[in-house]
């Protein structure tokens, strides 16, 4: 007789239940997708942080190459800055826009050669470039003129609804030096001059300030360059001499003749990137009261109102290098007391800033 032995368990088996996976299927869920969140939203805060950051260092760093250089403005020679000074720092005339008085005489212009001035007054010597006259394109301009047409001029590139400016500014070298696109210098030195020798002044740098695409088919991406050039006012037995001291030099400081700028008028150098917008204004001083004139507006003035100008005053707007605004920014913006919009089409999702100084300028005679 065999006997059955059962062996009855008495222990209930325990697991989840459907209703239960769901709810922790839910709740991680809901903790997952708050991390991701907080990810996201971390990263765009660095990523504005980190534009943000972008902005402050071209600020700090780039802009104070436009503001070092205008300092050296008019250094070694005119007494004023104005429109009919020979050698004014800031240049707003050349034989091309010589202003005339009031019985329609060509009055002196910026590009002129003060060296020859007393030799024959009624004959001034231009400043010339490439054997003519300097190209009005290639001076100190304000957003309300007309922009050049040719290779490398300014034409009021902007990413605003106002045109933006140019600044060309020009001072003597006071020692061996590097102008803004790292090109050589000389200061003074020593030459024959009718069988002499003399010390001469340092040779005169040019500089302009403007902006343009570095990429032609990408036309709104602008940024600021600065195209230099020099040249010699002084009259000297051997030309060649004055740039062959003892150590051997580039042939950018050698001259073969005077009142010639050389290496002027190319697309320069480029210094900031990302600038949407850039505007000067010439500061005027009337007692202790500072006023402001856009080129244009001082050029209409009649040649006796129009008074020594005594400083500049610049402003840009700055964009970040990527889009990192969830929602559009602002898109208007005052520079320099004038109010300007973005243009159609362009993001408004990019952090921008403006910035603005003001620029004393050196040598300026009290009348």
């Amino acid at each position: 007789m065999k006997t059955s032995i059962r062996h009855h368990c008495d222990k209930t088996q325990k697991g989840f239940t459907l209703i239960e996976l769901m709810i922790s299927l839910f709740l991680g869920l809901l903790v997952s997708a708050a991390a991701i969140q907080v990810y996201i939203i971390n990263a765009k805060t660095a990523g504005i942080q980190s534009s943000a950051s972008e902005l402050v260092e071209d600020a700090a760093f780039n802009l104070p190459i436009i503001e070092r250089r205008a300092r050296l403005a008019n250094l070694g020679l005119a007494d004023n800055v104005a429109a009919n000074e020979p050698g004014s720092g800031i240049v707003l005339t050349s034989a091309n826009n010589a202003l005339e008085d009031e019985d329609g005489n060509k009055e002196l212009d910026n590009f002129r050669n003060p060296k020859v001035l007393a030799g024959d007054p009624k004959l001034p010597k231009d400043i010339t470039l490439g054997g003519s006259p300097i190209e009005v394109a290639l001076l100190t301009r304000t957003g309300d003129q007309d922009g050049g047409t040719q290779a490398n001029e300014w034409t009021g590139a902007s990413n605003v609804s106002s045109k933006s400016g140019q600044l060309t500014i020009q001072y003597r070298a006071p020692q061996d030096m590097y102008d803004c696109e790292g090109k050589l210098a000389l200061g003074p030195r020593q030459v024959t001059i009718g069988g002499v020798k003399e010390i001469i002044d340092g040779q005169v740098i040019v500089e302009r300030f403007y902006l343009r695409a570095p990429d032609a088919s990408k036309p709104t991406e602008l940024s600021l360059y600065c195209d230099a050039g020099k040249y010699i006012t002084e009259i000297m037995d051997d030309y060649a001499e004055q740039s062959k001291p003892e150590e051997k030099l580039p042939k950018s400081v050698e001259f073969t003749t005077n009142s010639e700028v050389r290496d002027f008028g190319d697309a320069g150098q480029e210094i900031m990137t990302n600038v949407d917008y850039f505007d000067i204004l010439l500061s005027t001083r009337d007692s202790d009261l500072l006023q402001y004139y856009t080129v244009k507006d001082y050029l209409d003035l009649d040649i006796e109102d129009q008074p020594p100008i005594v400083g500049i005053k610049y402003g840009l707007i700055l964009r970040s290098d990527n889009a990192v605004l969830t929602e559009e920014g602002p898109s208007e913006f005052t520079v320099l007391g004038k109010s300007s919009t973005i243009n159609n089409g362009l993001s408004k999702k990019y952090l921008r800033t403006v910035v603005e100084s003001y620029v004393t300028l050196r040598n300026i005679v009290d009348e």
